[in-house]
């Protein structure tokens, strides 16, 4: 099934640059010159007023392995979804080079099964297998496509379909052999690994024999340790099968020792693109991940104490036969510790997650962590996507069970108490994607969540209040939440979970979506409230910058287990923390190098 990788011609080609709106042209990148297999020209997407995408151009050129990164909703998987066949584009165009004719053709013409019989194969950030077929059944189900008998030819086992069928598993077996699954060919899907689904999945997609591959986060929701494999196994399958790959990754360090070249969005729209080298060191990206350069100042203007004494990394205790992430990141890790400042001692505490793993099935995404926040304090959670951030606030509502460890809530048990229960004693949650309901009113929204009161004077008082820290909401009791802007509607998310009074309110990505102006707006709010009626607060960011400038302390999370812990100010101390989580650089991924393939 493999065909014979061709080698790339080495001579050096200056990068076309982007048009898109909002980039950073980089000077300097060289890119080997071969044929383009796919070209995205000015592609533009609308969800009703939204750009989810705004005039986006990116280049995947014959035999590479092209990086796409960005924040979370910089409009990664949309693109993919636009390349694939399954969201509609309002413009631009999406080529592909036929790899039979050698011709250029518009895919927007084309269905998605119509893609995916010349030459595109995608995998999708959620495993879709048969649980109850074998390993080999599945990667069989895959093949069939390639059958030329027909129902009835199989049905009375002519002489064609047999040997087509004994093609079938001979192929089957070459995937198998390929991916490194001989131990799992018998084995059931339902019965495998998260880790191991993955490579199945995988399997089934180079079935489809693709000469272009779109892999959409391979490395989510896999341990440390596959994710240190996964790399290797991509460089073999490119260089068995000749094809050129399509990458999205949160996990930096990955794609930055895999990655040929890299494209980097923000808010829809073109950032910059390059060699890796280039990309982690450009001033856009640095700023779409770590903020701009007057924010950094203001993190690192924050007190955080002197000499704060290391406690050791916790939470990396190596659960599930995991090892602790310093024997994991040669480089990335070095000198990694959890900090504590003079004051982290002081106050109630009001919220205690103790050992905590939690499971989505057979996928473990947090493993013995630990996290405290007392009366008074503000705490970030920071992390790429995928860390574990959300996850901790959604077993500290009590909305997910940890699978080990305990929750505490003012002392108390926690593990067990409803979601109503905690926020009628006093646990806030705004959870990621606002939850709002559309089709009720501005005002209608809120009141939900004045539920708790049995007077409605009561309610009428908190919406009183709600409407003292966000002003424009008086005006707009009556119209449908679904209209409002997204800055508006986080700002009603928020206005709703203060309507129960808590005393310790979660924010989950506060600033997803959101224009810079709107989320200082909204942070502006929340320190008013903390300073005004000592509200805790607890955020979920990915933009480091906004949340270490308004919070004491902050809690760095990867791959599901914490990093650092200490004073907010005191990660400023830490860039190549940051960055390695955030920017890594190449030399952090596996063993090997892109000028080694």
């Amino acid at each position: 099934m493999a065909r014979a990788a061709r080698p790339l011609r080495a001579r050096p080609l200056r990068a076309r640059p982007l048009r898109g709106k909002g980039r950073a042209e980089d000077v300097g990148n060289e890119r080997v010159e071969a044929p383009v297999v796919l070209g995205c020209r000015h592609v533009t997407v609308r969800f009703g007023g939204l750009h989810a995408l705004d005039d986006v151009e990116l280049e995947a050129r014959k035999g590479e392995i092209v990086g796409l990164i960005g924040p979370n909703g910089a409009g990664k998987t949309t693109l993919m979804e636009c390349i694939s066949g399954f969201q509609p584009v309002a413009g631009g165009r999406i080529t592909y080079l036929h790899p039979q004719t050698g011709v250029e053709q518009d895919l927007l013409r084309l269905a998605p099964g119509d893609r995916a019989g010349i030459g595109i194969g995608r995998t999708l950030q959620n495993v879709r297998l048969f649980p109850y077929l074998t390993v080999t059944d599945n990667l069989r189900v895959a093949l069939h496509r390639h059958m030329r008998s027909g129902a009835l030819a199989n049905a009375l086992a002519l002489p064609q379909a047999r040997d087509e069928e004994r093609r079938i598993l001979a192929d089957a077996q070459g995937l198998i052999d390929l991916l490194g699954l001989d131990a799992f060919a018998e084995s059931y899907a339902s019965e495998l690994s998260y880790g191991t689904l993955r490579l199945v999945e995988l399997g089934c997609m180079l079935a489809l024999r693709p000469s272009l591959l779109l892999l959409d986060e391979p490395s989510s929701g896999i341990s440390q340790k596959e994710t240190e494999a996964l790399g290797p196994l991509l460089l073999r399958v490119k260089k068995e099968t000749d094809a050129t790959i399509i990458m999205i990754e949160h996990d930096m360090p990955l794609i930055m020792g895999l990655a040929d070249w890299i494209h980097c969005l923000d808010a829809g729209r073109n950032l910059a693109a390059g060699t890796p080298e280039v990309v982690q060191a450009n001033p856009a990206v640095i700023e779409a991940y770590l903020g701009t350069p007057r924010e950094q100042q203001l993190v690192a203007a924050q007190p955080h104490g002197a000499g704060e004494q290391p406690r050791g990394a916790r939470g990396s205790g190596g659960r599930g036969g995991r090892r602790p992430l310093s024997a994991r990141r040669s480089e990335d890790a070095a000198g990694v510790e959890a900090q504590e400042g003079p004051d982290a001692g002081a106050g109630e505490v009001l919220l205690e997650l103790a050992g905590v793993d939690v499971h989505y099935d057979r996928v473990q995404v947090l493993y013995g962590v630990d996290v405290t926040v007392r009366r008074g304090e503000r705490v970030a959670l920071l992390g790429t996507n995928g860390a574990g951030k959300s996850t901790i606030l959604k077993a500290a509502s009590g909305l997910i069970r940890p699978t080990a460890g305990g929750v505490r809530w003012k002392g108390e048990d926690a593990s067990k108490l409803p979601a109503e229960s905690l926020v009628r004693h006093g646990l806030g949650h705004v959870p990621g994607g606002r939850g709002l309901f559309p089709t009720l009113s501005v005002g209608e929204n809120l009141r939900m969540g004045g539920y708790i009161y049995d007077d409605p004077a009561e309610v009428d008082k908190e919406v009183r209040r709600a409407i003292h820290y966000f002003p424009w909401i008086g005006d707009r009791l009556e119209q449908p939440a679904g209209t409002l802007s997204g800055g508006e509607q986080q700002q009603l998310a928020t206005a709703r979970a203060l309507m129960a009074r808590p005393e310790l309110l979660m924010i989950d990505e506060l600033s997803l979506g959101l224009a810079p102006v709107v989320i200082e707006r909204l942070m502006e709010t929340v320190q008013r409230l903390h300073d005004e009626e000592g509200l805790t607060v607890l955020i979920v960011e990915q933009q480091a910058s906004f949340a270490l400038g308004y919070t004491d302390r902050a809690y760095f999370l990867e791959k599901g287990e914490v990093r650092y812990e200490g004073p907010a100010g005191g990660l400023s101390d830490r860039p190549d923390l940051l960055r390695s989580v955030f920017l890594a650089g190449a030399a952090a991924g596996f063993a090997g190098s892109r000028g080694d393939r």
